[in-house]
């Protein structure tokens, strides 16, 4: 059953960029949550955290995709090195300010500049994966295999960094993400073999990814997306918390990250024969239809069920989404256009959060239950109303033979 994964982790140098990648992106699932635990921790302010982490988030989303524009020109390693080295720097300062009670305004000079170097490495992971596999089928398992491995970091990272920054030392979670940071970076970007050649300027280099009428249209439905995580998030808490047991609110989000990895393993393990578009549009449907769903709950058990048919959408859906944006992106420019999609989903996972927040303080979770299902449900119709009209097989095929065309 488990084939097509062993196909592709059988490839040359496969294996070892993926788990250099898995650990040097672990910060996407510790690092925002370690800065709101250590400034809570050590200042017992939740408003102050709470801004931190905000201009980190939003300041990592702006940036990603002109450090991936800089990536595909000159090459991942000759880029992210020094912006690592910068990242380390700034979260270290960022430690010793809140420590020393430095101006706040440092704090989010700290923040900010540690938002704008993280990059994405997931993007370029996937990068690699495509300047690596031979045919669209592994390729739609790479990105599965992928998609697994986020759900990993999600259901495992923000328990450690929990327990680390409140039962060890306060900034136990940032350090964390410090680390492995710096030893996935270092076992990644060694690795030259699998590294994507940089390319210089060209015509096909000029203007803007989300100027494709296709990559725009999944930019905008992968807001949606967003919209809905970070609602959900929100939403299980205080629904935990409505019926008294807000310590279970952990268990919920358990259920949607394995509903999640469980399916995007299994997505990735079929040998498809659809075309892309057609199974991104289907897959995002499937999501407004099981969002719409949670309506329903009524206790921690029936949300919980819920949840996890959610989650056996979202990695389809996600998947779907870097299939397609991987056929119509140009090779000069896949890096960019994969962190187009990751500034998307952070920016809909920020408003969601602070939408679904407000919704639930004047009103009640269930009420702000219909957020995330009106916007999965636009972003339903979106993909299906403007991918069936796009070819992404004949984009594939082009971009398939620039990409061989750039090998010789």
């Amino acid at each position: 059953m488990f084939n097509n994964y062993r196909e592709i982790l059988s490839l040359p140098g496969a294996l070892k960029f993926s788990l250099a990648g898995l650990v040097a992106r672990m910060p996407i699932a510790v690092l925002s949550l370690g800065i709101v635990l250590f400034i809570q921790g050590v200042s017992g302010s939740y408003g102050m955290a709470g801004i931190v982490a905000a201009v980190f988030m939003v300041v990592q989303a702006l940036a990603g995709p002109g450090i991936a524009r800089m990536v595909d020109r000159l090459g991942q390693s000759r880029v992210m090195v020094p912006i690592v080295i910068v990242h380390l720097v700034a979260l270290t300062l960022l430690i010793v300010s809140v420590y020393q009670d430095w101006w706040v305004g440092l704090l989010l000079v700290f923040a900010g500049v540690g938002g704008a170097t993280v990059g994405s490495v997931g993007s370029l992971v996937r990068s690699r994966w495509s300047n690596t596999v031979d045919s669209p089928n592994q390729l739609q398992t790479a990105f599965s295999w992928e998609s697994v491995a986020d759900e990993l970091l999600f259901v495992s990272g923000p328990v450690v960094a929990t327990v680390l920054a409140t039962a060890v030392w306060a900034p136990a979670g940032i350090i964390l993400s410090m680390i492995s940071t710096a030893v996935g970076s270092t076992l990644l970007y060694i690795q030259k073999a699998t590294e994507p050649p940089p390319i210089e300027r060209s015509g096909e280099a000029k203007g803007h990814v989300v100027s494709n009428p296709g990559i725009f249209a999944i930019i905008i439905v992968n807001v949606f997306l967003g919209v809905n995580f970070g609602a959900i998030d929100v939403i299980a808490v205080a629904f935990s918390e409505e019926l008294g047991v807000k310590s279970l609110a952990g268990l919920l989000l358990s259920a949607l990250a394995f509903g999640s990895l469980l399916c995007g393993a299994l997505y990735g393990a079929k040998t498809w024969t659809t075309p892309s578009h057609h199974r991104f549009g289907i897959a995002v449907s499937l999501l407004a239809v099981t969002v719409s769903l949670m309506l329903l709950a009524q206790d921690m058990w029936s949300f919980g069920v819920l949840l996890f048919f959610v989650g056996s959408t979202i990695a389809p859906s996600l998947i779907g989404a870097n299939s397609v944006v991987e056929q119509l992106a140009p090779p000069r420019r896949l890096t960019e256009a994969f962190a187009w999609l990751g500034t998307s989903l952070a920016f809909g996972v920020a408003f969601g959060s602070a939408i679904a927040g407000n919704i639930i303080d004047t009103h009640n979770a269930k009420t702000a239950m219909l957020l995330p299902a009106g916007c999965v449900i636009l972003g339903a119709i979106l993909a299906l109303s403007l991918l069936r009209r796009l070819n992404p097989s004949r984009s594939s095929h082009e971009a398939r033979l620039r990409k061989d065309a750039l090998r010789e």
